[in-house]
């Protein structure tokens, strides 16, 4: 009779992961196999040099039983981005996994316990990848949208695994300078193999030491770069 509550309780808490793991915000952005050629600019492109310290990638991650959700912020340790003709052709940017910030706890203990979880292996493992990246492969106008001006599409590599995205943005580029903002997004960490517990995870116990969170993860990136 234990084992059997037991086995309906986990059958619960899975129905109830899947029914309410697409509780962020933002369009649902899905991952595809990574393109093996980024995309390239002539030699006329003009070169734009991404400021770290002027750019920014909010995050949001929520918890799939309730309301509740996390907050915070990665910086950018750098990038380029190729114009042609005036138009954002080619470029890449990387990710400082270590900037890893928390935007909501008070408690600066509290804080650090968080982005000290999310910082192992049990989740992003930044001592092994301390980095991650974005390749584009293509960029198109995208017209009659009043909400954003292009579809950016690229190789976004985060643990050693490389997976293809199309992320909506707003591009605009005039006078040297360059800005490219996107809407909030969600990705699927689980196609990065990004699973608390690896294998492990599907069983009770750690299911509930991962309070259950949600697969989904709201992103919001800004890029500022100059010629």
């Amino acid at each position: 009779m234990r084992i059997a509550l037991k086995s309906m309780l986990l059958f619960a808490l899975i129905g109830c992961l899947v029914a309410c793991s697409s509780g962020n915000t933002g369009e649902k952005v899905e991952a595809q196999e990574a393109t093996e050629k980024a995309a390239e600019a002539t030699m006329a492109a003009q070169t734009f040099k991404v400021n770290a310290a002027a750019s920014t990638i909010n995050w949001i991650g929520k918890k799939s039983f309730t309301n509740s959700a996390h907050t915070g912020t990665m910086a950018l340790s750098g990038g380029e981005l190729s114009v042609e003709g005036g138009k954002l052709v080619a470029g890449s940017f990387t990710i400082d996994m270590a900037s890893l910030k928390n935007t909501d706890i008070e408690d600066e203990k509290s804080a650090g316990q968080l982005i000290g979880h999310l910082s192992s292996p049990d989740f992003f493992n930044v001592p092994n990848h301390p980095t991650a990246t974005f390749e584009i492969t293509s960029v198109d106008a995208v017209e009659g949208d009043m909400k954003v001006t292009h579809n950016i599409t690229g190789n976004l590599t985060l643990l050693g695994t490389s997976k293809q995205v199309t992320i909506p943005a707003n591009v605009a580029i005039a006078g040297g300078k360059m800005t490219a903002t996107t809407p909030e997004f969600t990705i699927d960490r689980t196609q990065w193999g990004i699973t608390y517990g690896g294998e492990e995870a599907a069983k009770l116990e750690n299911l509930a030491k991962d309070r259950i969170i949600s697969n989904d993860i709201t992103l919001q990136i800004t890029l500022n770069a100059a010629s």
